[in-house]
């Protein structure tokens, strides 16, 4: 992971603390009833950011370390779960964890293993689980099946540049194949949304890393999202639907 990429939210984080989704509680029964997850295991959530997939795991139980690179995004983590005895944050990266060897039985990576070098930490997983050890990714897919998510990505390839270079969307399954290698790989996918009014939109548009950061220069762009919201609004509010992608190796 290198410094741009850990860098990245740090001037976004309170729209990501506010806006961004949740990840569904089923997630924690789907791995119970696919790996035998329980709260004995110790859990490393790589690229935790704030704490949205850390929280599954402290409220299941389980003792966390939470590795996050970006100090205000840990930061808010430990504001967060300041009441849990059983999470450790760590001030470190996918690629170099400082984790013990061979310690770890599940590492989670929600909406951050495209941010990852692969090689790097594909060395770096297998030197801290425990031999039976598994990996889990998740990331939060806008559903591609819904019509305001299909205009909502088209706004986003003709209005910002940078977007297709940097969407999680470029990694395949047959990519995660490649990673996890001889490991077997088990896709489980569950259904996720939010319900947001306006202001709720435009900051959950504004979290994403590849958004414009300065509003008053992009007012266009703006616009057009108030444009796009009103077409598809009920009652001033949108639902904003994701499938949730679970990745377990």
């Amino acid at each position: 992971m290198n410094k741009n990429s850990i860098d990245r939210f740090t001037d976004r984080i309170v729209d990501y603390e506010k806006f961004r989704p949740c990840y569904p509680k089923e997630i924690i029964q789907v791995l119970k009833e696919q790996i035998g997850l329980d709260k004995k295991w110790l859990v490393a959530d790589v690229g935790s950011g704030t704490g949205l997939s850390t929280q599954l795991f402290l409220e299941n139980g389980n003792d966390v370390f939470a590795v996050e690179p970006n100090r205000e995004m840990r930061e808010s983590l430990l504001h967060h779960f300041k009441t849990y005895r059983n999470l450790i944050a760590l001030n470190a990266t996918a690629e170099n964890t400082s984790i013990e060897s061979g310690c770890v039985d599940l590492i989670f990576a929600g909406q951050s293993f495209h941010w990852f070098d692969r090689e790097a930490c594909k060395r770096e997983f297998a030197r801290i689980l425990t031999e039976n050890g598994r990996i889990v990714l998740v990331w939060n897919q806008r559903d591609p099946g819904d019509a305001f998510q299909q205009e909502y990505e088209d706004f986003l390839l003709s209005h910002i540049p940078s977007y297709q270079s940097v969407s999680h969307k470029n990694i395949s399954d047959d990519d995660l194949k490649q990673f996890f290698g001889s490991r077997s790989m088990t896709k489980v996918t569950l259904p996720n949304q939010q319900i947001l009014d306006l202001r709720s939109f435009l900051g959950r548009v504004r979290s994403s890393s590849y958004f414009p950061k300065e509003q008053a220069e992009n007012k266009t762009l703006y616009d057009d999202l108030r444009t796009l919201f009103d077409k598809y609004a009920i009652s001033e509010r949108i639902v904003f639907k994701y499938i949730t992608e679970i990745y377990i190796s």
